[in-house]
C-alpha cells in the first residue's frame, strides 16, 4: 500500500515540475517583451531584463529639426554661432511663441555645436529669455514630437522598448543600443560612442517630454 501511495505522489510531483518548466520557457521567450513588475521599478532593472530577452533596438532617431547628432555643421545652420553654453554644457532654445523648450547637450572636449543629446519638453510658465528658433514644433526625423500617443511612438520606433516607473496615468518608454548590438546601424561605431538611448515620458497617453542621443562616455 505504501509503495502505491509513494508512486502516485511521485507521478504528481513530476507532472507539476513539467508544467512549471513549460511556463518558464514561455515567459523567457524572446518574443515575449512583457516586463515583470519588479523590472519596472528602475532603469537598470529594465536594461537587465532587455538583455536577458534579446530585445535589440535597431532603428533609432539621429536628428531633430535637421540637427544631426555630433554634426556641428548641421547644428550651426539651425542655431547659429552666437550662443552661450551654460554651466552644464547645454544650449537652450524656445520654439515659436515659447511653446516648447529644446535643450542641446555638448559634451566636454567636443567642438562648439557638436550635439550629443537632445531634450524636448513643453515650456513652463516662467520665461528664461532663451533664444527663439524659427520652428513651430521640435520634431525628429521619424516624426516624434510632443503630444503623440504611446501607439504613435511605437509605430515610428518599434516595440523593442521597456517601461520605466510605469504607474497609473504615467509611463516612460525607454530604448537603448550599446556595443556590440549596433551591427545594423553602426551608429555607435561611426560616432565612437558607447551607448545610445531614448526616453519618452507620457502622462495620460500624451508625450510630454523626450530625450535621445549618446550617453557621456
Amino acid at each position: 500500500m505504501k509503495k502505491i501511495i509513494l508512486s502516485i505522489l511521485t507521478l504528481l510531483f513530476l507532472a507539476n515540475c513539467n508544467n512549471l518548466q513549460k511556463k518558464n520557457v514561455k515567459n523567457d521567450s524572446p518574443q515575449n517583451f512583457s516586463v515583470p513588475e519588479e523590472a519596472e521599478k528602475s532603469q537598470s532593472a529594465t536594461i537587465s531584463y532587455s538583455k536577458r530577452n534579446g530585445c535589440v533596438f535597431f532603428d533609432p532617431d539621429t536628428s531633430l529639426c535637421e540637427i544631426v547628432l555630433r554634426d556641428s555643421e548641421s547644428a550651426t545652420r539651425i542655431i547659429g554661432t552666437d550662443n552661450k553654453i551654460d554651466d552644464n554644457e547645454q544650449y537652450h532654445f524656445y520654439s515659436k511663441k515659447e511653446r516648447e523648450t529644446l535643450t542641446l547637450s555638448q559634451y566636454p572636449g567636443d567642438f562648439k555645436n557638436q550635439i550629443s543629446l537632445f531634450k524636448v519638453e513643453f515650456s513652463d510658465k516662467a520665461s528664461y529669455n532663451y533664444k527663439l528658433l524659427d520652428i513651430d514644433t521640435f520634431r525628429t526625423e521619424k516624426g516624434i514630437k510632443l503630444g503623440l500617443t504611446k501607439n504613435q511612438i511605437i509605430e515610428r520606433l518599434g516595440n523593442c522598448y521597456l517601461p520605466v516607473d510605469s504607474t497609473k496615468g504615467y509611463i516612460e518608454l525607454y530604448y537603448r543600443i550599446e556595443q556590440p548590438e549596433d551591427s545594423k546601424t553602426k551608429l555607435l561605431e561611426n560616432n565612437n560612442m558607447p551607448v545610445y538611448y531614448a526616453k519618452y515620458k507620457l502622462w495620460n497617453n500624451k508625450l510630454e517630454k523626450f530625450e535621445f542621443g549618446f550617453e557621456y562616455p
